[in-house]
This record gives C-alpha cells, structure tokens and sequence, in this order.
C-alpha cells in the first residue's frame, strides 16, 4: 500500500505495477463520523458489482482499506425523488437499512462532491427518505425515522431493556460506571442476540445518565453486522434520547458523549414524536484509489447499472 498524503492520495497496486499501469481502479473516500467510520463510493465512477465477499475485503482493517461499513452514493435519476441514492453495508456485508453517522458522512461526501446542490439534501434510503443539512466543514445535521416507537421489554439478561426501531433495531440499556467497564462487548454480545429479539437481533445501547441531565449522557453501543463495540453510533444516540424522553423525562435536546469522544446532540421536535434531529461532526480523512481486482469487484453492465431504490422509487 502506498500513500502520499500530501496530495491526499492512497494507492494498493499489485508488487512490480505503479497505479497508473492499473485500468480498473476503484475511486473512494476514507470518511468518519464520531470516530465511526465508512469507505465512500461514487457509483458514477465506480460502476462495479458489490458482493458481500468485497465488501468484507474493502472493510478488513488489515488486508482491506478498513472500516466499519461502506457507503455507496449516487445521483438519483427519478424526478420528483430525494437528490441522492444511499445505500448502506455493515463491514460484514451485510446491508443495513440506515445509519445515522454514515448519512452525516454521506452528507458532506454527497456537498463536497456535488452530487447535490446546495447544504440541504435530501436521500434515499433503506428507512425512507431522509434529508440533511451541511452546517460547516465538519458538522452536519441530519433527520433520522422512529420507525417503531419503544416500549419496555421487562427483564433481558438481568437488565430493564426498551426495544424500538430508528431505521434498524436498537435495545437501549441503563448502566451505572459506563465508562469504565470492560464488559459492554460481551453484554453487548449476548443480548444482540437474545431470542427476545430473534431473528433480526439489535443494537445495543448503553447509556449512564444524571437525573437534571446537565452532563451529556455517557453511551456505548454494541453493533450487530459489526460485531463488536464502535466508537460511536448515530442512530443508537437517536434510539437513546427517545427512551430518555418517553420514559425518564429528559428534555427535548440533549447531549451524548460517545466513546470516541466526540459529542453528538439531539432535538426531537415539539409535536413531532417520529422524528428525531441529530447534530455531529463528518470528516474526510482521505480520497485514494485501490485496484478493483484485488477485492474481486466486477464492472456493471451498464444496461445494469440501475440501482434497486430507483427501481422501486418508479414502481
């Protein structure tokens, strides 16, 4: 692998074969929101065939480019439709419906790149149509879906655990010395896969909170399709201020500390349940290129270069 981050380019070649001797080179953006971070694609000049098997190789932190998930992006192509197509996969290929800090990631790609005008924008995703707003050079606001409002689960594990859905499925959980534990993966592990939410499985939340809510609410998640403990999850902070506001009487806004870090805030609107804001930094780390072979990505027909949310949209 080289890189020369002076001209912000990271280049695999094959041993004997400089980058320029390479046809099919795959164009990618190294991105991260809150330290949770994502391999983004243009489709427009990435016209390849993802597998579960490539994407597994693209996100393999040390045989592949290395990530949490990959973001494919493109201009949407029906009228009257969201701006940009997003679609979403966990690093073990798996797709996922959304993710709230790859859509503040895809945001500011999708700005940067000009797959829309304007700092608003609107995306097609797997939990419908969301839109965003790129507020700055690293901060963006973005709405995210109750899809499934939550409700108390009783006793999982030994813990009271509220299950519900923002774009995929959260289980958020009350835990004291959160950030000093050492056991949120193997928790975390156990009840993703409770047969209390078989067969899809959750996210797990954990959050420590004061009872004024003056301090930002401590949160560590456990993701599935990840498998392990990430630095920080968008929808799983979106999951969470919706508990603390149906059954523990926060306010409307709050602030979260992840375990990158970072601080991630929250709105839920006055009237408005079903939605709820989420504001947080995206960066762009890098752009580079890879050979396309070596990951087993297979050119599109063009004639099948249409992507599955566009179809649908037309249907």
């Amino acid at each position: 692998m080289r890189a020369s981050f002076a001209g912000v380019r990271v280049s695999g070649m094959r041993a004997g074969k400089e980058p320029e001797d390479e046809v099919n080179l795959l164009k990618f953006s190294k991105m991260n929101g809150a330290g949770n971070d994502f391999v983004v694609v243009n489709r427009a000049v990435a016209p390849y065939v993802f597998t579960e098997e490539s994407i597994r190789g693209l996100c393999d932190r040390r045989r592949g480019i290395g990530a949490d998930g990959l973001i494919l992006l493109s201009a949407s192509r029906v009228p009257g439709c969201a701006q940009v197509v997003m679609e979403f996969f966990n690093c073990d290929g798996s797709p996922a419906e959304l993710c709230g800090n790859g859509l503040r990631c895809a945001a500011l790609f999708a700005h940067a790149h000009r797959l829309a005008e304007g700092p608003r924008i609107t995306f097609t995703t797997g939990g419908g149509e969301l839109s965003a707003e790129v507020l700055s050079a690293d901060q963006v606001r973005i709405e995210l879906p109750l899809t499934e409002d939550f409700e108390a689960c009783g006793d999982v594990c030994g813990f009271a655990v509220f299950k519900g859905v923002v774009g995929v499925p959260h289980a958020v959980v009350r835990m004291d010395g959160l950030a000093r534990r050492d056991d949120v993966v193997r928790l975390g592990r156990e009840l993703r896969r409770h047969e209390a939410f078989a067969p899809a499985g959750v996210n797990v939340d954990f959050i420590e909170f004061g009872q004024d809510f003056r301090d930002p609410v401590v949160i560590r998640t456990y993701e599935r399709g990840v498998e392990d403990e990430t630095l920080a999850c968008g929808t799983g902070v979106a999951s969470s201020a919706r508990v603390l506001a149906k059954f523990f009487h926060a306010p409307a806004e709050l602030a979260f500390l992840t375990r990158s870090g970072d601080i991630l805030r929250t709105r839920i609107p006055d009237g408005d349940a079903r939605k709820i804001i989420l504001t947080g930094p995206a960066v762009e780390v890098c752009r580079g290129t890879a050979p396309a072979e070596r990951f087993e990505l297979a050119v599109a027909e063009a004639a099948n270069a249409t992507y599955s949310k566009e179809k649908d949209s037309k249907s």
